[in-house]
């Protein structure tokens, strides 16, 4: 069964109870566990309960095919469902799965399978598997958009009897990053900032989480099109050890140089800087509007249209063609870097 990103909330609430496995991958790491651990205490109350969860690698299954049929034939002791969970999962698991989901159709099986996986191209067997058979679904996990970063934020703070104005809400979704569970974080640091009961203000956000606002993305992105190779290199090998995902870093690249584009045409239309950056939403963070307001002089539209066009093509060799995808970003972001030194006089 193949379920759609809009559609991913609702199965969690209400899984179909005929589905034994639900795979759950895409390039959000944080989301893709959060969302785990969801659908797991759908199954079971208590994830340290040995008798009722197991727990798996994806390498473990690889090495001992049968054990993941094993698992799911398992009864549990003192009755209920059963738990497994098999994590760092990729293609090799699609034969060992398949397996197993043949024998519990002749069994009276009563365990699920929750799977998570990284980002999985639509030629990955084992998405194909999943979303092709009516016991099995797939969730896609893709960062949030600014409105999904402001759903999730409003839903947060309203559970804390906290209220938002909405500038401060505009400004806390362009300050959150691509990971579910770092923006989790940062909106709870924000809730004991402001307490119970009270209203954020902008200078809340500024003052609460202002430091996230320069994060290793941005500063790679921002890197590459002030047109600094040496920052860029250290800053993107920051993004990948802090767990960042190629595409996450293609998809916000991307959108910088779209906001850089539209106000370096305004600038070109006869309008002033700040007229043209007032209108941005989410607004240029404090931190790095002297940087950003140099980058929209700097490149020409003609420059930023190439780059916008590099950014899109990355993207989708990474989620079509199975590319290396540190490699790739590596790669389109140092082409954009060294058109940004070309552009000086």
């Amino acid at each position: 069964m193949k379920v759609s990103a809009g559609r991913v909330d609702g199965f969690i609430a209400q899984p179909d109870p005929a589905v034994r496995a639900i795979l759950i991958y895409g390039p959000d790491t944080g989301l893709a566990r959060e969302r785990s651990l969801a659908l797991s205490h759908q199954v079971v109350d208590d994830l340290s309960d040995p008798f009722r969860v197991a727990e798996l690698s994806g390498a473990m299954v690889s090495d001992t095919p049968a054990r993941l049929a094993d698992e799911l034939l398992a009864m549990s002791f003192g009755g209920g469902k059963r738990l497994v969970v098999v994590r760092d999962a990729a293609d090799g698991l699609s034969a060992p799965l398949k397996s197993a989901l043949e024998s519990a159709e002749d069994a009276d099986a009563n365990a699920i399978v929750v799977i998570e996986a990284g980002n999985l191209t639509g030629r990955s067997s084992l998405r194909k598997l999943c979303e092709g058979r009516d016991d099995c679904a797939a969730l896609p996990c893709y960062p949030d958009d600014e409105e999904g970063r402001a759903r999730l934020a409003r839903g947060i703070l309203q559970s804390a009897d906290i209220r938002i104005t909405p500038d401060a809400l505009r400004t806390l979704a362009g300050i959150l990053g691509e990971d579910r569970q770092s923006n989790r974080s940062e909106i709870e640091k924000l809730v004991l900032y402001v307490g119970p009961g009270a209203e954020v203000s902008e200078e809340d956000v500024l003052s609460s989480i202002g430091d996230s606002g320069t994060t290793s993305l941005d500063e790679t992105i921002f890197a590459a099109a002030d047109g600094n190779i040496a920052e860029l290199d250290r800053s993107i090998e920051r993004f990948w050890s802090d767990g960042g995902a190629p595409v996450s870093l293609m998809c916000a690249a991307q959108r910088h140089f779209q906001r850089l584009h539209r106000v370096a045409g305004a600038i070109a239309a006869g309008e002033n800087y700040d007229t043209a950056a007032r209108r941005l939403r989410p607004p240029v963070f404090w931190k790095v509007a002297g940087r950003f307001q140099n980058q929209s002089r700097a490149w020409t539209i003609r420059s930023l249209e190439q780059a916008i066009v590099r950014l899109t093509e990355a993207e989708l060799a990474l989620k079509t063609t199975g590319t290396p995808g540190q490699a790739a970003c590596g790669r389109t972001l140092l082409a954009i870097a060294s058109m940004r030194r070309a552009q000086r006089p």
